[in-house]
């Protein structure tokens, strides 16, 4: 279990940083100039019907799904019972991306901050169904290998 963790702190910390090389780099001066004075700072950008209907819905998948490995991962390496920090994890990650692509010319837009926020908690979610699955399934074999002798272990001897 430990190695398991480990391994995923490690390509957590790798797709962390290639999330942060992809949100963070420059854009094409095509999008420059489109975005909010402060981005998702601005309530006013919150507000505004013209946030919301802009972009498509396949950027708005996209940015879900680029963020629910970071969620898998990240819950993986805390563990089920901390999964709450996962999350919180997922939320703080894609708040500093966003407020940090303000003095970058990048779009801070509240529209990607709830989808890679949902990715990144749908991502803990779903390693944390899969985890719950697994350990019952765990248990239903253990529970089926006491109740039935194994044909590699001999019979107990009668008393």
């Amino acid at each position: 279990m430990v190695r398991l963790r480990l391994t995923a702190l490690v390509l957590g910390a790798a797709y962390t940083a290639l999330l942060l090389l992809f949100t963070l780099s420059p854009v094409s001066q095509l999008y420059v100039g489109s975005e909010a004075q402060r981005g998702v700072l601005s309530w006013r950008s919150w507000l505004d019907p013209q946030t919301w209907a802009e972009g498509t819905l396949i950027e708005f998948a996209a940015n879900i799904a680029i963020f629910i490995p970071w969620g898998v991962l990240a819950l993986v390496a805390v563990g089920v019972r901390r999964w709450w920090l996962a999350a919180a994890g997922g939320v703080l990650l894609t708040w500093v991306i966003e407020v940090a692509q303000i003095p970058l010319a990048r779009i801070s837009d509240p529209r990607d901050l709830i989808a890679n926020t949902a990715g990144a908690v749908l991502g803990v979610g779903i390693a944390a169904l899969l985890s719950v699955i697994g350990a019952r399934s765990r248990r239903r074999g253990e529970a089926r290998a006491r109740r039935s002798p194994s044909p590699l272990r001999p019979a107990p001897a009668p008393r």
